[in-house]
């Protein structure tokens, strides 16, 4: 008689890999939830580096002001809202922050992805709070003249967490110089507080 052998797992193979995919879930899901936060957060970042750029360049390349503002509505600078609702770049010559007729709009930001993100400014002049204008040199500058800088900080639920090696943080932020030369940074010193 010849006996045809079983192919199958036996329960207690069953449960102990049960078990460790269990131990694998427990482990890797909140490492997961960290890293597509952190991805989030460079992405935010990068949009915002990417606005100022193309502002900058398109004031250069059109010769005449061009704006980058904080917009709710993506259809103006309406001055509701936060940077976190979006932006637009839109050709200002006349330098007043507002999209009047005539004036097109050369890029548009939704808002920002993720959970509790906030992006503010650290400039305690408020210069940089609600719009930033560059003129036909690409230098950004407020209508009456003066210098537009400071740093965007930008924000999600960790808050200012400070990373393992004690000078960056989680949060990120995103300076402007005086010459309009813009940088990403995860320094503490440039990133002041997250609300």
């Amino acid at each position: 008689m010849i006996m045809n052998k079983s192919h199958g797992y036996t329960l207690i193979e069953l449960m102990a890999i049960l078990a460790v995919v269990s131990i694998l879930v427990t482990v890797g899901l909140p490492l997961m939830n960290v890293f597509f936060e952190s991805n989030r957060m460079v992405s935010n970042t990068n949009d915002l580096v990417a606005g100022l750029h193309i502002a900058r360049s398109e004031a250069i390349k059109q010769q005449m002001r061009v704006t980058l503002c904080q917009s709710a509505d993506t259809a103006s600078c309406s001055g509701t809202g936060q940077w976190e609702d979006g932006w637009i770049v839109f050709q200002d010559p006349n330098g007043n922050n507002t999209v009047d007729g005539g004036e097109r709009i050369l890029r548009v930001n939704t808002g920002a992805s993720g959970n509790r993100v906030t992006i503010r400014s650290n400039d305690a002049g408020n210069l940089i709070a609600n719009a930033v204008t560059f003129t036909s040199r690409g230098l950004p500058k407020a209508l009456n003249g003066g210098s537009l800088t400071g740093t965007f900080r930008i924000c999600d639920g960790r808050g200012r967490k400070v990373n393992a090696d004690g000078d960056t943080t989680v949060a990120r932020g995103v300076n402007l110089s005086p010459s309009g030369k813009v940088r990403s940074t995860n320094q503490l010193a440039d990133i002041v507080s997250c609300p």
